[in-house]
């Protein structure tokens, strides 16, 4: 058996650190210079810098013992739409497109409303955060069939756009199954079994951090 402090150091030492990865990518891109910086990396930016704050805030009451879900339950939906508004920036814009954001949109922010009486104010929003999945894989994969057929000679590993919505692709199709089941883990799993789907979440998110912190990280294109 795994001792708890084992755990417990997994999750503060390695896991919860990476909430910094995106802005100290973004810090570094703007020390060094020479990144890409496309419009839409603004609202991006804001997106990461409210994503952070909400991370704080969150790890803080889970590290004193406060039941944190409530505090999601309203926090999640404005950063899942933030992210959304950042893709449909990052894309060419079209009618169909729009429409298609904007009902993920709709979506999402109906599944975060029913969540509160499906799951309760004070366990995990299972129904917004299994549709953010959905929601996520869709798109990345609407998004990237776009990219791979574009006609233009950049490579498309240099786009900031494509390192988002790999980032996203990546992101709900592996905590689908994790997001549908996190509050029945919360009531059966015994305690010294309960922080291992966590252990394996976490680490989950530390590589779609890393796939995030590579948005800021794409050079310029050099002239020949």
């Amino acid at each position: 058996m795994v001792p708890k402090s084992v755990y417990h150091w997994i999750l503060v030492w390695v896991i919860d650190p990476s909430i910094l990865i995106p802005l100290t990518a973004y810090a570094w891109s703007r020390l060094r210079g020479g990144y890409q910086h496309p419009q839409w990396l603004r609202p991006f930016l804001w997106v990461q810098i409210l994503d952070l704050a909400q991370g704080i805030v969150f790890i803080a009451m889970a590290l004193s013992h406060r039941n944190n879900q409530w505090f999601r339950h309203l926090i999640q939906p404005f950063i899942f739409t933030g992210l959304l508004w950042v893709l449909a920036k990052a894309a060419q814009d079209s009618p169909q497109r729009r429409r298609i954001y904007i009902s993920c949109v709709g979506v999402g922010i109906l599944a975060a409303l029913a969540g509160v009486f499906v799951n309760g104010i004070r366990w995990r929003n299972a129904l917004f955060t299994t549709t953010q999945s959905f929601v996520f894989m869709s798109l990345g994969t609407y998004e990237l069939q776009r990219l791979f057929t574009q006609e233009n000679d950049e490579i498309l590993t240099d786009k900031p756009e494509f390192w988002l919505n790999t980032a996203i692709l990546i992101y709900g199709s592996v905590t689908l199954i994790f997001s549908a089941s996190s509050n029945y883990f919360l009531r059966n799993l015994p305690p010294h079994l309960l922080p291992l789907p966590w252990i394996i979440h976490g680490l989950i998110l530390v590589f779609y951090q890393l796939f995030l912190a590579k948005v800021f990280l794409c050079r310029r294109p050099t002239s020949s």
